[in-house]
Protein backbone atom coordinates (compact mmCIF):
# COMPACT_ATOMS: atom_id res chain seq x y z
CA UNK A 1 0.00 0.00 0.00
CA UNK A 2 1.50 3.31 -1.23
CA UNK A 3 2.23 6.07 1.43
CA UNK A 4 -0.31 8.78 2.26
CA UNK A 5 -0.16 11.79 -0.49
CA UNK A 6 0.60 15.16 0.68
CA UNK A 7 -2.22 17.02 -0.48
CA UNK A 8 -1.25 20.69 0.20
CA UNK A 9 0.55 21.63 -3.37
CA UNK A 10 -1.62 18.87 -5.26
CA UNK A 11 -4.87 21.16 -3.52
CA UNK A 12 -3.39 24.23 -4.29
CA UNK A 13 -3.05 23.08 -7.80
CA UNK A 14 -6.50 21.61 -8.55
CA UNK A 15 -7.58 25.40 -7.18
CA UNK A 16 -5.64 26.91 -9.01
CA UNK A 17 -6.57 25.17 -12.48
CA UNK A 18 -9.97 25.00 -11.78
CA UNK A 19 -9.65 28.98 -11.71
CA UNK A 20 -8.04 28.51 -14.89
CA UNK A 21 -10.11 26.56 -16.40
CA UNK A 22 -13.38 28.68 -15.95
CA UNK A 23 -11.58 31.78 -17.14
CA UNK A 24 -10.04 30.57 -20.08
CA UNK A 25 -13.30 31.15 -21.75
CA UNK A 26 -13.64 34.93 -21.05
CA UNK A 27 -11.91 37.09 -23.52
CA UNK A 28 -9.03 39.76 -21.70
CA UNK A 29 -9.44 37.58 -18.14
CA UNK A 30 -8.20 34.62 -20.07
CA UNK A 31 -4.40 36.39 -20.12
CA UNK A 32 -4.99 36.54 -16.27
CA UNK A 33 -6.33 32.70 -16.46
CA UNK A 34 -2.81 31.55 -18.54
CA UNK A 35 -0.67 33.09 -15.71
CA UNK A 36 -2.71 31.00 -13.05
CA UNK A 37 -2.52 27.87 -14.77
CA UNK A 38 1.11 28.04 -15.54
CA UNK A 39 1.21 28.63 -11.49
CA UNK A 40 -1.32 25.50 -11.43
CA UNK A 41 1.15 23.58 -13.27
CA UNK A 42 4.02 24.44 -11.36
CA UNK A 43 2.37 23.44 -8.10
CA UNK A 44 1.44 20.20 -9.91
CA UNK A 45 4.61 19.12 -11.09
CA UNK A 46 6.08 20.03 -7.70
CA UNK A 47 3.22 17.96 -6.20
CA UNK A 48 4.32 14.88 -8.69
CA UNK A 49 7.82 14.99 -7.49
CA UNK A 50 6.86 15.29 -3.68
CA UNK A 51 4.86 12.47 -3.61
CA UNK A 52 7.25 10.74 -6.44
CA UNK A 53 6.76 7.60 -4.13
CA UNK A 54 3.22 8.19 -3.17
CA UNK A 55 -0.31 8.58 -4.60
CA UNK A 56 -0.30 11.44 -6.41
CA UNK A 57 -4.22 11.88 -6.89
CA UNK A 58 -4.59 15.68 -6.24
CA UNK A 59 -0.85 16.60 -8.05
CA UNK A 60 -2.45 14.92 -11.63
CA UNK A 61 -6.20 16.36 -10.77
CA UNK A 62 -4.48 20.05 -10.67
CA UNK A 63 -1.74 19.27 -13.30
CA UNK A 64 -4.27 18.15 -15.29
CA UNK A 65 -6.57 21.15 -14.70
CA UNK A 66 -3.64 23.19 -15.37
CA UNK A 67 -2.72 22.21 -18.92
CA UNK A 68 -6.28 22.19 -20.00
CA UNK A 69 -6.41 25.90 -18.90
CA UNK A 70 -3.56 26.17 -21.11
CA UNK A 71 -4.83 24.50 -23.89
CA UNK A 72 -8.79 26.16 -23.82
CA UNK A 73 -6.37 29.60 -23.74
CA UNK A 74 -4.85 28.89 -27.13
CA UNK A 75 -7.97 27.45 -28.87
CA UNK A 76 -10.40 30.43 -27.79
CA UNK A 77 -7.52 32.91 -28.33
CA UNK A 78 -7.49 31.58 -31.76
CA UNK A 79 -11.22 31.67 -32.30
CA UNK A 80 -11.60 35.25 -30.96
CA UNK A 81 -8.72 36.31 -33.15
CA UNK A 82 -11.13 35.48 -36.11
CA UNK A 83 -14.02 37.23 -34.67
CA UNK A 84 -11.13 40.52 -34.04
CA UNK A 85 -10.05 40.16 -37.63
CA UNK A 86 -14.03 39.95 -38.55
CA UNK A 87 -15.03 42.38 -36.96
CA UNK A 88 -12.29 45.12 -37.31
CA UNK A 89 -12.88 44.26 -41.59
CA UNK A 90 -16.00 45.14 -41.14
CA UNK A 91 -15.26 48.31 -39.30
CA UNK A 92 -12.78 49.82 -41.74
CA UNK A 93 -15.02 49.02 -44.72
CA UNK A 94 -17.98 50.32 -42.64
CA UNK A 95 -15.64 53.69 -41.68
CA UNK A 96 -14.40 53.65 -45.31
CA UNK A 97 -17.99 53.63 -46.49
CA UNK A 98 -18.80 56.76 -44.25
CA UNK A 99 -16.03 58.69 -45.21
CA UNK A 100 -16.22 58.42 -48.49
CA UNK A 101 -20.34 59.48 -48.21
CA UNK A 102 -19.31 62.65 -46.32
CA UNK A 103 -16.69 63.26 -48.66
CA UNK A 104 -18.94 62.74 -51.69
CA UNK A 105 -21.70 65.30 -49.50
CA UNK A 106 -19.15 67.82 -48.88
CA UNK A 107 -17.66 67.99 -52.78
CA UNK A 108 -22.14 68.05 -53.62
CA UNK A 109 -22.50 70.90 -51.01
CA UNK A 110 -19.58 72.86 -52.84
CA UNK A 111 -20.50 72.35 -56.23
CA UNK A 112 -24.38 71.66 -56.93
CA UNK A 113 -26.06 74.57 -54.68
CA UNK A 114 -29.24 76.01 -55.33
CA UNK A 115 -28.11 79.47 -56.34
CA UNK A 116 -30.11 80.33 -59.49
CA UNK A 117 -29.45 84.30 -59.68
CA UNK A 118 -28.48 85.83 -62.51
CA UNK A 119 -27.45 89.71 -63.43
CA UNK A 120 -30.25 90.42 -65.09
CA UNK A 121 -33.03 89.32 -62.26
CA UNK A 122 -30.81 91.40 -59.94
CA UNK A 123 -31.23 94.35 -61.91
CA UNK A 124 -34.75 93.68 -62.18
CA UNK A 125 -35.46 94.45 -58.85
CA UNK A 126 -37.26 97.56 -57.69
CA UNK A 127 -35.66 99.47 -54.41
CA UNK A 128 -38.41 101.20 -52.64
CA UNK A 129 -38.47 104.30 -51.13
CA UNK A 130 -37.03 103.97 -47.44
CA UNK A 131 -38.21 107.14 -46.14
CA UNK A 132 -41.94 105.86 -47.36
CA UNK A 133 -40.87 101.70 -45.76
CA UNK A 134 -40.18 100.86 -48.93
CA UNK A 135 -43.01 102.00 -51.08
CA UNK A 136 -42.90 100.85 -54.63
CA UNK A 137 -40.05 98.22 -53.63
CA UNK A 138 -40.20 94.59 -54.89
CA UNK A 139 -42.13 92.09 -52.22
CA UNK A 140 -40.16 89.81 -49.81
CA UNK A 141 -42.82 87.12 -51.43
CA UNK A 142 -42.34 87.42 -55.10
CA UNK A 143 -38.44 87.13 -54.47
CA UNK A 144 -39.22 83.83 -51.83
CA UNK A 145 -41.62 82.24 -54.83
CA UNK A 146 -39.08 83.17 -57.35
CA UNK A 147 -35.44 82.48 -55.79
CA UNK A 148 -36.61 79.76 -52.80
CA UNK A 149 -35.35 80.30 -49.32
CA UNK A 150 -32.22 82.25 -48.68
CA UNK A 151 -29.15 81.00 -46.91
CA UNK A 152 -29.70 83.37 -44.10
CA UNK A 153 -32.11 86.06 -42.96
CA UNK A 154 -32.28 88.29 -39.71
CA UNK A 155 -34.33 90.65 -38.33
CA UNK A 156 -33.69 94.22 -37.07
CA UNK A 157 -34.58 97.71 -36.92
CA UNK A 158 -33.00 100.70 -39.26
CA UNK A 159 -33.86 104.24 -38.99
CA UNK A 160 -37.24 103.41 -37.01
CA UNK A 161 -38.29 100.88 -39.31
CA UNK A 162 -38.47 97.11 -38.97
CA UNK A 163 -36.66 95.58 -41.76
CA UNK A 164 -35.20 92.57 -42.82
CA UNK A 165 -32.10 91.42 -44.62
CA UNK A 166 -31.47 88.16 -46.29
CA UNK A 167 -28.59 86.68 -48.29
CA UNK A 168 -28.43 84.11 -51.20
CA UNK A 169 -24.71 82.29 -51.17
CA UNK A 170 -22.81 80.32 -54.08
CA UNK A 171 -20.07 79.14 -53.12
CA UNK A 172 -18.89 77.07 -56.23
CA UNK A 173 -16.19 78.03 -58.01
CA UNK A 174 -16.63 81.69 -57.73
CA UNK A 175 -18.55 82.96 -54.87
CA UNK A 176 -21.42 84.76 -55.58
CA UNK A 177 -23.68 86.86 -52.87
CA UNK A 178 -27.14 88.75 -53.30
CA UNK A 179 -27.72 90.55 -50.04
CA UNK A 180 -31.55 92.36 -49.81
CA UNK A 181 -33.02 94.36 -47.54
CA UNK A 182 -36.80 95.05 -46.81
CA UNK A 183 -38.54 97.17 -44.78
CA UNK A 184 -42.03 96.59 -42.88
CA UNK A 185 -44.60 98.94 -44.15
CA UNK A 186 -48.65 99.52 -42.53
CA UNK A 187 -49.82 96.32 -43.84
CA UNK A 188 -47.26 94.11 -42.16
CA UNK A 189 -45.91 93.42 -45.75
CA UNK A 190 -41.95 93.75 -47.02
CA UNK A 191 -40.19 95.65 -49.41
CA UNK A 192 -37.05 95.62 -51.17
CA UNK A 193 -35.58 99.38 -50.12
CA UNK A 194 -31.81 98.10 -50.37
CA UNK A 195 -29.81 95.24 -52.93
CA UNK A 196 -26.29 94.40 -53.30
CA UNK A 197 -24.39 91.94 -55.11
CA UNK A 198 -21.48 90.19 -55.33
CA UNK A 199 -19.81 87.61 -58.35
CA UNK A 200 -23.00 87.88 -60.51
CA UNK A 201 -21.48 89.94 -63.47
CA UNK A 202 -18.58 87.82 -63.72
CA UNK A 203 -20.54 85.37 -66.04
CA UNK A 204 -22.18 88.12 -67.81
CA UNK A 205 -18.79 89.15 -68.69
CA UNK A 206 -17.53 85.50 -69.19
CA UNK A 207 -20.02 85.30 -72.32
CA UNK A 208 -19.22 88.56 -73.37
CA UNK A 209 -15.62 87.72 -73.88
CA UNK A 210 -16.54 84.54 -75.23
CA UNK A 211 -19.36 86.24 -77.67
CA UNK A 212 -16.42 88.66 -78.48
CA UNK A 213 -13.83 85.74 -79.14
CA UNK A 214 -15.77 83.56 -81.38
CA UNK A 215 -16.42 86.88 -83.64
Amino acid sequence: MKPEEQRVLGILATIFGAIALLGSWIPFINYLSLFIAIVAFILGIIGLIVNLKKRKTMAIIGTSLAVASVVLFFTTQALYADVYKDYAKEFNRSYMDTSASMEREEKSGLTDDTFAWTQEQFDALIEGDLDNKGKGGTTYEDIINKHGKPDSEFDFTLGGYNTKKITYISIGDKTKTVTLTFAKDDNGQLLLVQKHAVGLGLEKSKQQNDSETRV
